[in-house]
């Protein structure tokens, strides 16, 4: 998720909105994107968990494809 909530905030700005200039424009920022992502991709990440472990546990420590 935070991942995506990177992607989502680094994409450029368009006419009549600008980067957040303090704490509390990013955290509105930020509730905006989360608010604005779809419960699919929330599903699908939540549902991938059991493999990402799996992964990390088997590299002990090492990169994994996540």
């Amino acid at each position: 998720m935070w991942h995506i909530l990177k992607l989502r905030l680094g994409k450029p700005f368009t006419k009549g909105e600008h980067r957040p200039h303090s704490e509390d424009q990013l955290w509105e920022a930020l509730s905006e994107e989360w608010e604005a992502i779809d419960q699919g991709t929330m599903d699908r990440l939540i549902d991938s968990m059991l493999s990402r472990l799996a992964d990390a546990i088997k590299a002990e420590g090492s990169h994994t494809k996540w």
